[in-house]
């Protein structure tokens, strides 16, 4: 990648790899962005309570 996308739009994307039980290194390498920061989203989403599996729901229709 060579330009580094915005940190509003990459932070949806961790959202969204979190959210639907992505790898954490899925996220960097569609975002860009270290796996460190990354490890740090990651840890910011689960300390809000959001569940890593949380879009499973729509995913399954259930």
């Amino acid at each position: 990648m060579s330009e580094q996308m915005t940190r509003d739009r990459a932070l949806e994307i961790v959202r969204d790899c979190y959210t639907t039980g992505q790898p954490q290194s899925t996220a960097a390498e569609l975002t860009g962005y270290s796996r460190s920061w990354v490890a740090a989203e990651y840890r910011r989403l689960k300390a809000r309570g959001i569940s890593p599996v949380a879009g499973q729901l729509e995913l399954f229709g259930t």
